[in-house]
């Protein structure tokens, strides 16, 4: 019970930053940077997009290769 309590209080306490986060940015932070935080969240996006389909091709390579050294099965 105890777990859930805690549990509870840090969802509630993350959502009501979040919310209240998202009101003060809107409020404080001009419109111009607003859209250049934008445009350089989408290209992190895109940046992590491209380092995940990298990374799982070269971990299905190396799977790949180390099955064929050990004389494993392919699956």
């Amino acid at each position: 019970m105890k777990g859930f309590f805690w549990f509870s209080a840090g969802a509630a306490a993350a959502s009501y930053v979040i919310f209240r986060g998202r009101r003060i940015y809107r409020e404080y932070v001009p419109e111009p940077l607003r859209r250049q935080i934008a445009a350089h969240g989408d290209d992190a996006a895109l940046d992590l997009g491209r380092f995940t389909a990298t990374f799982r091709t070269a971990m299905a390579e190396r799977e790949a290769e180390l099955r064929r050294e050990l004389n494993l099965p392919e699956n």
